[in-house]
């Protein structure tokens, strides 16, 4: 209480040789926070859309062939069903190559690269998170809805409510038409978004010639539920192999498509997904983009420190005769230390409260902004725009690597001057 009491006063007595650390611990605080927020947000967006893209938290997906697909759907689920938490939910989709299918509309072309069958109904759940500028997701009696992102709507176009023209070409080499209604228009220009559409499952199954009731991803969605932990997702893993001859757990989905195609693979095979083996071409992405944002945490957290330590040892020697008054009127070099320590944690601490309403009011005003403009940004926003993700406990975390490693290099800067005597402080004043 004695150091915080003499160290608050100090402070204030001398505010004008701190009003330079003290900014640089708000400018440097609200930086590195709003650089943390505004990239867990981006993370987040990515998570969130992959998991609207994917149907969900893992994929179950297993066959006989390369196509890994089964009419019996239903069978499959009501036998792992039981090995989730109450609440979770199971879609049986169908998604299709769409390297060789095109849309047409009034004369005008454009290809796809993904078609992804699903019932919309059953789905109702993902599909309410999905940013529509027209229409939305609606199950027609005739099962020919379909969605289609912005861009190529634009392209073409095309409006809620029109019809459109799908064609294909099957896994015999043949092409097909269908006629679908476009109910919805989403907004994403993402890899996920731009060349995806959804459209019900038993159209899908119809102009591809597929058996009816064909599914080769059964899509486990935990909704609201905390969505599985590493720890949890390999207890089902070992719960599964008691039921089925699984693939073991990998962090990339192709790994499993490659042994299916293998000459002599046990049949049949089947796979637990999770969401980070289906997006493992994104890690390396996301993997650039959060090293970029620790190299500038770690450039600003050495600015502080070393700032810091530098300009205290200027400081200090301007305040050696206060220095040897302490020590004339029996404070230890200890307590000298732990009064210039205790000062610097109030200044940290003042700064970085000071930052942390920077940051606040930096990710906010970045939030404003719409960055859709951006060709494949989108992949990064919700609705356009990035939403911040605050993490207390990342903030404290920051808080506490900036508060160790100035208070060190204050420390280091102020070693030999705290054991300065009375008469030394008076003969170099002198």
């Amino acid at each position: 209480m004695f150091y915080s009491r003499l160290s608050l006063h100090s402070l204030l007595h001398n505010r004008r040789q701190y009003i330079s650390l003290f900014l640089v611990c708000l400018v440097g605080t609200g930086i590195m926070i709003a650089c943390q927020v505004l990239t867990d947000g981006m993370l987040s967006a990515v998570r969130e859309k992959s998991r609207q893209y994917y149907g969900g938290d893992l994929q179950f997906i297993g066959g006989y062939d390369e196509h890994v697909g089964t009419t019996n759907a239903q069978e499959l689920i009501q036998k792992i069903k039981p090995l989730f938490p109450n609440g979770v939910q199971f879609f049986e989709r169908f998604d299709y190559d769409a390297d060789d299918t095109s849309f047409y509309y009034e004369g005008e072309r454009t290809r796809l690269r993904m078609l992804k069958g699903v019932d919309f109904e059953n789905e109702k759940d993902v599909f309410k998170d999905f940013t529509f500028v027209q229409g939305g997701a609606i199950s027609l009696p005739e099962h020919n809805s379909i969605l289609i992102s912005a861009p190529i709507a634009t392209k073409l176009g095309i409006h809620a409510g029109d019809e459109i023209t799908l064609q294909v070409v099957t896994d015999g080499g043949y092409k097909n038409t269908m006629t679908l209604v476009v109910t919805g228009i989403f907004q994403d220009s993402s890899l996920f978004g731009m060349y995806t559409s959804y459209l019900d499952k038993a159209a899908l199954c119809i102009v591809t010639a597929y058996p009816e009731q064909y599914t080769n991803r059964i899509s486990i969605y935990y909704g609201k539920i905390p969505a599985p932990t590493p720890r949890a997702v390999k207890q089902l893993q070992h719960e599964l192999e008691g039921i089925y001859t699984m693939y073991p757990q990998t962090d990339d989905k192709h790994d499993f498509f490659d042994e299916l195609r293998r000459e002599g693979s046990p049949r049949p095979q089947y796979a637990l997904i999770t969401l980070d083996a289906n997006i493992i071409e994104l890690k390396l992405l996301i993997e650039a983009i959060r090293s970029v944002v620790m190299l500038v945490v770690v450039v600003l957290l050495a600015i502080i420190a070393v700032g810091i330590g530098s300009t205290y040892r200027v400081i200090v020697m301007k305040r050696i005769t206060e220095i040897g008054t302490y020590r004339a009127l029996g404070m230890e070099p200890g307590g000298v230390r732990n009064l210039f320590l205790t000062e610097t944690f109030y200044l940290l601490l003042s700064g970085f409260m000071a930052g942390t309403v920077l940051s606040l009011l930096i990710s906010f005003v970045m939030s404003r902004f719409d960055f859709s403009f951006i060709p494949a940004f989108d992949l990064f926003l919700i609705n356009g725009h990035i939403r911040p993700v605050y993490g207390f406990a990342k903030t404290m975390s920051l808080f506490f690597v900036m508060l160790v490693t100035t208070l060190l290099s204050v420390l280091f800067t102020i070693r030999n001057v705290v054991h300065i005597s009375p008469v030394g402080a008076l003969a170099t004043t002198n």
